[in-house]
């Protein structure tokens, strides 16, 4: 507004001075002179010329507004977009550089101008940088990989893609880049990849859990044929001493095959059982000795129950069974002395705990964790250690199906159950059982 008063102002002295120089004027030798009416129509073009060039002057500052307006936009669309952009030299030089790709590398828009980009690269993958922006210049055509930054501030650095194109000056060359943060989508993968190897083991178990289920039940069932008919045969008076001796040994033999066929069955989830509301405090409590004595002195056991803890519906015989295989388990861990802990406890599970634990559904779960500090076990051993027949000894000192039993009484009560173990740690166990219905707290 004030300059377009200063305007006015101007245009006004400049009419009034034109209009003192035609009156000095005197007429010349050919009577030349100014009548009124002609003044009057000089000074009224001047003032028509005074509105134009006004609204000249506004249209020159309304658009200098918006050129103000969509820089000011461009400015923010530039350096707040979600990707990085950077204008680098041959040499990766940085020369232009938006906010998001500072943040991204952890340094400030000044400190990065005039640096190599490559020095923001994580020193082991620079060398990827590098052969980008050779083969970029080299062919003049866009490429791109994916690198790891060295962000000063933060250890998880962010993992990006990075996009670059030749660009041709007349003063020389530059290339255009943008960067993309992919550490979210990397994390994302990785734990669809774990899920769904999670899956395909729980499927996996699954499938073997009926195919040894129903073998073991036909089996089962000729074992009890053959046992019966051995039974008849031993109790013949007319029987001399070898055949007595050797009948026994068939029989002795088809008690361990059936011991064995137990144990699939047990994998499978096919043994006749008696669910009733228990406690597992109790349980345990109940068989806590025999523990020891199957352990030995050199191997202590010690029990943590907890308070309050929940009731869940499960066959005791099958508690008792676990338990005795998971200290089994934990003798052959432990070579020299050491402890066995067992813990009880509620917990509630909900949606986050489930999502990375595929084989549960949320709610009330009474955990029995049972921990020996025996030699650990090998990830690669961990994730196949509940299937059956599957031995980290000799054949001659186990039959590869006790984990694999324990892993069917648990999922045949609708529990889950699963490993960890860490060098110098050793194993832990956690086996979740869901609360009972019947009850509350015994």
């Amino acid at each position: 507004m004030k300059k377009n008063r200063a305007l006015s102002e101007n245009l006004l002295a400049l009419r009034r001075r034109a209009e003192e120089r035609l009156l000095e004027n005197k007429p010349n030798s050919e009577g030349f002179c100014l009548s009124p009416g002609d003044m009057h129509r000089m000074i009224h073009e001047l003032l028509v010329h005074q509105i134009e060039l006004e609204m000249q002057q506004e249209e020159l500052l309304q658009s200098r507004d918006d050129l103000e307006k969509g820089l000011e936009r461009y400015t923010e669309l530039y350096d707040f977009a979600p990707v990085g952009y950077l204008t680098l030299a041959c040499d990766s030089t940085v020369l232009e550089v938006n906010l998001t790709a500072t943040r991204m590398v952890g340094v400030e828009r000044s400190l990065m101008k005039g640096v190599r980009f490559v020095l923001f690269v994580d020193p082991e993958e620079g060398w990827v940088f590098n052969a980008l922006m050779e083969r970029v210049f080299s062919h003049q055509e866009p490429a791109f990989c994916e690198v790891l930054l060295a962000h000063e501030d933060d250890p998880l650095a962010p993992r990006c893609v990075v996009r670059i194109e030749a660009v041709v000056h007349d003063d020389g060359q530059s290339c255009r880049m943008v960067l993309s943060d992919i550490t979210r989508q990397k994390q994302i993968e990785t734990e669809n990849t774990r899920l769904q190897a999670t899956l395909l083991q729980s499927r996996k178990m699954e499938s073997i859990g009926r195919l040894a289920g129903g073998v073991a039940h036909e089996f089962n069932n000729m074992l009890q044929v053959m046992l019966g008919n051995i039974e008849l045969l031993i109790a013949r008076e007319e029987l001399d001493v070898s055949a007595h001796r050797s009948l026994i040994a068939v029989r002795s033999s088809i008690m361990k095959s059936a011991r064995i066929v137990s144990q699939l069955l047990a994998f499978g989830g096919k043994q006749m059982i008696s669910p009733t509301t228990l406690n597992l405090n109790v349980v345990v409590e109940h068989i806590i000795k025999m523990l020891q004595r199957l352990l030995g002195e050199h191997i202590k056991v010690i029990f943590t129950p907890g308070e309050g803890l929940w009731s869940v519906k499960m066959d005791s015989t099958q508690i008792e069974q676990l338990l005795i295989k998971l200290a089994l388990n934990a003798r052959d861990a432990i070579k020299e002395s050491g402890t066995l802990s067992i813990t009880t406890r509620n917990v509630v599970v909900d949606r986050t705990f489930c999502s990375t634990h595929t084989e549960m559904v949320p709610g009330d779960y009474v955990l029995l964790q049972v921990h020996d500090d025996g030699s650990d076990i090998d990830k690669e051993i961990l994730d196949s250690v509940f299937e059956p027949f599957f031995l980290t000894k000799s054949l001659t000192e186990g039959t590869g199906l006790g984990l694999a039993a324990v892993y069917g009484i648990v999922r045949q009560n609708r529990g889950a159950i699963y490993a960890f173990s860490r060098k110098g740690a050793g194993t832990i166990f956690d086996i979740y059982m869901p609360r009972s219905e019947d009850n509350g707290s015994v």
